[in-house]
């Protein structure tokens, strides 16, 4: 459970395969999510190599919890549940 002390963690897998199959797009989604809403300073926002879910992806983790097969439509809609 997210305290007011602590930062929300993203990671999404830049591995080849998540990368390809659309997490750079969805890179580009989270990022100007979170310029656009100012939140960086609530966020630990990370990329990450695979790990070996690569038939599931593109993979997200928000918090602890994965998402899968997440395509960009996906990505502003999981942003707003988890973080706002």
């Amino acid at each position: 459970m997210k305290t007011q002390d602590t930062k929300h963690v993203i990671r999404i897998c830049l591995g080849s395969s998540c990368y390809t199959r659309g997490n750079a797009e969805n890179l580009e989604i989270i990022q100007k999510f979170v310029e656009g809403r100012n939140i960086a300073a609530s966020l630990d926002f990370r990329g990450h190599l695979c790990n070996e879910n690569c038939n599931r992806g593109p993979v997200i983790t928000i918090d602890g919890e994965s998402f899968e097969e997440v395509q960009p439509f996906q990505v502003e809609k999981i942003l707003m549940e988890k973080l706002i």
